[in-house]
C-alpha cells in the first residue's frame, strides 16, 4: 500500500517516507523494533551478539486470480503469476542463544500498475550453528499491502467517482502476513569481526487480504495524503493469496561484543 511508491520507480527513501505519513504502518515498525530490542535483552549473558544485514531477490507464485481477470477485462496488465520481490532484513542473534531475531521489508518489483509491500518481524530457531553457516527455521509474521492505480479505462460507476473527485483512482487493500520458513546463511569470506556470504530460503507465504478499497490519493503541490476510501465496490472480491516463495542473496555478519 504504498501511497506514492510505483513499482518501476522506487527508492529506499521514497519507501521510509511513506512510513513515516502512514501513521498505523510508522506505529508498527516501532513496535517490531521495540519487539526486537528487548528480546535481545532478556537475559544478561546475551550482551554479545551478531548483527545480520540482508539484500536480495525472492520469488512466490501466491497471487491473486480474480483481480488478475478484472485487470485483463478493463485492459490493466495483470499481477505476475510469479511476482519478485526486492527485500532488506535486519537480524541479530545473540552469542548464547539459538534464536534469531529480523526485521524484513520487502516489496514488489515486477509490476505494472501494482505496488504492493510486506513488513514483517521474524522468529528463528537454529538447528545448526557454526563460525560459518547457520540453518534456521520458523517464521514471519507482520502486515501486507497492495495499491493499484486506475489509470485507464474504467467500470461506469468507477469513471463517475473519478470525475466528481477529478482524481485518477486506485484499489487498495491490506491483511496479515504470515509465513513459516527455513533458511540457511553461509559466510566464505571473514575480515576481523566481519563476515560476508550468502543466504537463502524456502517458506510458504499466506497474504490474510482485507476487501478491496476504492478510493484516491489527492496530490497538493506534489505532496500525496493519506488514501480517502470511497467505498468497498461490489465488483471485488476478498481473496487470501499463498504459495511457496524462494530466495536468496547476500549478507554481511557483524560480530558484536
Amino acid at each position: 500500500m504504498f501511497t506514492y511508491i510505483f513499482v518501476n520507480d522506487w527508492t529506499f527513501r521514497s519507501v521510509f517516507s511513506i512510513f513515516i505519513r502512514m501513521k498505523p504502518f510508522g506505529l508498527l515498525l516501532c513496535t517490531l523494533l521495540t519487539v526486537s530490542v528487548s528480546a535481545l535483552a532478556q537475559r544478561q549473558e546475551d550482551s554479545s551478539f551478531s548483527l545480520l544485514i540482508s539484500g536480495g531477490m525472492s520469488f512466490t507464485h501466491a497471487n491473486d486470480p480474480h483481480i488478475n481477470r478484472w485487470l485483463q477485462k478493463y485492459d490493466y496488465p495483470a499481477e505476475p503469476h510469479v511476482p519478485s520481490s526486492i527485500n532488506m532484513e535486519v537480524a541479530a542473534i545473540p552469542s548464547s542463544s539459538s534464536l534469531l531475531y529480523d526485521i524484513r521489508l520487502s516489496t514488489i518489483n515486477s509490476g505494472s500498475n501494482l505496488s504492493s509491500f510486506n513488513i514483517s518481524a521474524g522468529l528463528y530457531k537454529a538447528l545448526l550453528k557454526t563460525q560459518s553457516f547457520l540453518f534456521f527455521v520458523g517464521g514471519n509474521v507482520g502486515l501486507h499491502g497492495d495499491i493499484i492505480t486506475l489509470n485507464g479505462n474504467l467500470p461506469p460507476e468507477y469513471q463517475q467517482l473519478a470525475t466528481q473527485y477529478h482524481s485518477p483512482l486506485a484499489l487498495r487493500r491490506r491483511g496479515l502476513y504470515i509465513e513459516p520458513a527455513a533458511r540457511a546463511f553461509w559466510f566464505p569470506l571473514r575480515f576481523h569481526s566481519v563476515q560476508v556470504g550468502f543466504y537463502g530460503g524456502l517458506g510458504y507465504d499466506m497474504d490474510l487480504n482485507s476487501q478491496w478499497k476504492l478510493g484516491y490519493y489527492s496530490n497538493n503541490h506534489g505532496d500525496y495524503s493519506h488514501f480517502r476510501g470511497l467505498g468497498k465496490p461490489s465488483d471485488q472480491q476478498r481473496v487470501s493469496e499463498h504459495g511457496f516463495s524462494l530466495g536468496g542473496g547476500l549478507t554481511i555478519r557483524i560480530n558484536l561484543h
